[in-house]
C-alpha cells in the first residue's frame, strides 16, 4: 500500500508543475507552451528574412552588363576559321601580341605619332597624348567589363592597347575618307593587299574595340569640318554608301563599330513576334509561275524586301558580293547569335532568305541579270557562299514571315503553271525525255493501228 500510494503520489507530482502564482499546469500544456515559444521564434526568423530581402530590393540595382564584345562560338568557327580572325592587325585584347600580327604594331605607333604631331589651327590645339591617356584611364574599369573574357593586361598595358588602336582607326578612317591624304610610303593604304585586309579585320567580332573609346578619341583629335564619326563608318563598310540608309541611333546606344554597321543595314526592319521559318522557293521555280523580281529603290535600307502578293512582283535592294563580303556578314551574324539584345535575327533572317533563293547558277543568273546581286566572285564562289552562311546557327526568330508566307501562297494557287512547267522542263527542254517520249508515242501508235487492222480482218472474216 505504501508503494502504492508512493507511486500515485510521484506520478501525480510528474504530471503537474507548480507556476507561479499557485497554478498547476499539465505536462501537455507545457508542451503546447514550448512549441508555441519555438514557432514564436521560427515566424520572427521569417520576418527577419523577408526584412533583410527588402532592404537589398530598395537599394539601387545594378546596371545591365555592358558586355558587348565576346568570342565567336566554337561551332561557327569551325566551318571556316579565317572569316572570323585578323589576318593583318588586331584591335583589342582578344588577338593582341599575336606573333603574325606583330608587323602593323609599328604602323599604329606610327599612325598615333602622325596625329600627335598634327599642326594647331585657330581652332584647336595641339593635341596632348597626356589628354588622351588620362580620358581613358578614368573609363578603365567600364572597359574591362566590355569584353566577355576579361583582359589579362596590366593597366598600363590596356590604356596603352586602347590609346593606340583607337588612334590607328582614327587616322585609317580619316584617310580612308580623304580627310586626310595618305604619306607617298603609307604601308596600308599604297598596298592594295594591306588596305583590303585592314578594312575586313575592322571589322570583325573579336576585333572590337568599345565604341566610347572611338568616340572620346575622336573628339578629342577632331579638326573643324570634320563629319561625326558615324559618317565616317558608312564610307568604311564593304558597300557604296548609297546602299546603307541612314537611321537616328539616338534612342539607343552604340557598343561598337560592328553593332553600327548592322544597325545602318537593318534600317526600319522589325519583328514583333517569334516565328519558325518557312523555306520558299528558289528563284527560277518562283518566275516559272509568274513572279517578277525588281531591284529596289537605292534609297530603301539593305534589308528590306517585299513582296507585292497581287502582282507578284519582288523588290530586293542591291547586293554587292566581294572578297570580303562572307566575313562581314557572318561577324554580324555571329554578333546576332550572342549579342543579349538583338534577339531579332535580322541578319541571319536575311542570309536564309537568299540561302533558299538561290540554289543553283541558274538562280543566282537570274539576279544578276536583274542587276540585284553584283559579284567579284565566280558564279560557283557566290553559290556556295549562300548555302553556308546560316551553317550551325540557332534560329532564335526570323525576320520575313509575312514574306514567305504570302510567296507561298501565291506558289500554291498557281498550281497549274507548276504542272505545265514541270512537264515543259522535264520533256519538251530534255532531249533523251523528248526521244522517250517520241517513241512511247510511235510505239502506242502503232499497236492502235496493228488493233484496228485485226480488227478489220476479223470483221470480214466472219460466216
Amino acid at each position: 500500500m505504501t508503494n502504492s500510494a508512493g507511486e500515485s503520489h510521484a506520478n501525480s507530482v510528474g504530471s503537474k508543475i507548480q507556476v507561479r502564482g499557485g497554478g498547476e499546469r499539465s505536462e501537455g500544456e507545457t508542451c503546447h507552451a514550448g512549441n508555441q515559444t519555438l514557432g514564436g521564434n521560427e515566424e520572427n526568423e521569417d520576418e527577419r528574412f523577408a526584412s533583410q530581402i527588402k532592404r537589398e530590393l530598395s537599394e539601387k540595382l545594378p546596371e545591365l552588363n555592358p558586355t558587348c564584345i565576346f568570342r565567336v562560338p566554337q561551332k561557327l568557327v569551325r566551318d571556316n576559321e579565317n572569316v572570323f580572325v585578323p589576318q593583318m592587325v588586331s584591335i583589342g585584347p582578344y588577338h593582341h601580341g599575336g606573333k603574325k600580327l606583330q608587323g602593323m604594331e609599328q604602323v599604329k605607333h606610327w599612325y598615333l605619332q602622325g596625329l600627335l604631331d598634327c599642326k594647331p589651327t585657330p581652332d584647336t590645339s595641339l593635341v596632348s597624348l597626356v589628354e588622351l591617356v588620362k580620358a581613358i584611364r578614368s573609363m578603365e574599369e567600364f572597359l574591362r567589363s566590355c569584353y566577355n573574357e576579361k583582359p589579362d593586361l596590366k593597366s598600363y598595358d590596356f590604356v596603352k592597347m586602347m590609346v593606340v588602336d583607337g588612334c590607328f582607326i582614327i587616322r585609317f578612317l580619316r584617310m580612308d575618307n580623304r580627310f586626310e591624304e595618305p604619306g607617298i610610303d603609307d604601308p596600308v593604304f599604297r598596298v592594295p593587299r594591306v588596305y583590303s585586309a585592314v578594312k575586313k579585320d575592322l571589322l570583325l567580332l573579336e576585333n572590337q574595340l568599345p565604341w566610347k573609346v572611338v568616340l572620346c578619341l575622336f573628339n578629342r583629335t577632331a579638326k573643324p569640318g570634320d563629319p561625326s564619326l558615324q559618317k565616317f563608318n558608312i564610307n568604311l563598310f564593304w558597300a557604296p554608301a548609297s546602299f546603307i540608309t541612314s537611321r537616328t541611333t539616338a534612342t539607343r546606344e552604340i557598343r561598337h563599330y560592328l553593332d553600327q554597321v548592322r544597325d545602318l543595314l537593318v534600317g526600319s526592319l522589325t519583328t514583333d513576334t517569334y516565328q519558325y521559318w518557312t523555306p520558299i522557293p528558289p528563284v527560277t521555280h518562283l518566275e516559272e509561275i509568274g513572279v517578277r523580281f525588281q531591284l529596289a529603290p537605292p534609297e530603301r535600307a539593305r534589308l528590306d524586301i517585299t513582296f507585292d502578293a497581287i502582282d507578284g512582283v519582288m523588290q530586293i535592294p542591291q547586293m554587292i558580293i566581294e572578297v570580303n563580303t562572307e566575313s562581314v556578314l557572318r561577324n554580324l551574324i555571329a554578333y546576332e547569335q550572342g549579342a543579349v539584345r538583338h534577339h531579332e535575327s535580322h541578319l541571319l533572317s536575311y542570309a536564309m532568305l537568299f540561302n533558299h533563293l538561290i540554289k543553283s547558277t541558274k538562280d543566282l543568273e537570274r539576279l544578276v541579270q536583274k542587276n540585284i546581286i553584283y559579284t567579284e566572285l565566280s558564279k560557283e564562289d557566290t553559290v556556295r557562299l549562300f548555302n553556308r552562311l546560316c551553317n550551325d546557327t540557332e534560329r532564335i526568330s526570323f525576320s520575313y514571315p509575312v514574306l514567305a508566307g504570302q510567296v507561298n501562297g501565291y506558289y500554291e494557287e498557281r498550281w497549274l503553271r507548276r504542272w505545265l512547267a514541270r512537264i515543259k522542263n522535264n520533256y519538251l527542254y530534255n532531249p533523251s525525255s523528248v526521244w522517250s517520249v517520241s517513241n512511247a508515242v510511235i510505239i502506242v501508235l502503232i499497236l492502235t493501228a496493228t488493233q484496228t487492222v485485226y480488227s478489220v480482218l476479223a470483221y470480214y472474216k466472219q460466216p
